[in-house]
């Protein structure tokens, strides 16, 4: 399936996009089956950590089996049943919400929970999805949780209030 998507929107472009920094941890939020969840912790490196967080079991499962495949010791798969995921506040330098955002039932839970893992100075990128991204917009900010930084490309950059 993701095959399909790639033609329209390449993952490498998107992660070449992305702020990763060796040492980084970052959160990839509504991860699915870890479409970027490899490639950030590749880039992150071993001094840096991925928490893939999604409420889907095979989603889940399917970044454990990824993982495992590519030999990676700093990625940790959390299933969630709420939008809480049970980390530490401020233990994100990045949390990325990538075309999942229009499926969410309660936004400003997200975005709070988003926002309680960022550390001061972190940054929060959503691509909204099948959501009207002036719509994203306006409910993240309208939230009173982060400031909009700038676009790039489909991709929303935040910051922490």
């Amino acid at each position: 399936m993701f095959g399909v998507v790639d033609l329209f929107s390449s993952a490498e472009k998107r992660m070449a996009r992305l702020p990763l920094e060796p040492g980084m941890t970052v959160v990839d939020y509504a991860c699915g089956p870890g479409r970027y969840t490899i490639d950030i912790a590749r880039r992150v490196g071993v001094a840096g950590k991925v928490y893939a967080v999604d409420i889907q079991p095979l989603a889940i499962s399917t970044v454990h089996d990824k993982v495992k495949r590519a030999g990676l010791a700093n990625v940790e798969a959390i299933l969630v049943d709420t939008y809480h995921t049970g980390l530490h506040d401020a233990c994100a330098d990045l949390v990325i919400l990538l075309d999942a955002f229009y499926d969410i039932g309660d936004r400003n839970a997200v975005l709070r929970e988003v926002r309680r893992l960022l550390k001061q100075g972190g940054t929060f990128i959503l691509e909204p999805g099948n959501m009207d991204h002036d719509f994203a917009r306006y409910t993240v900010t309208e939230s009173g949780q982060f400031r909009f930084r700038q676009k790039r490309g489909k991709d929303q950059w935040y910051s922490p209030v």
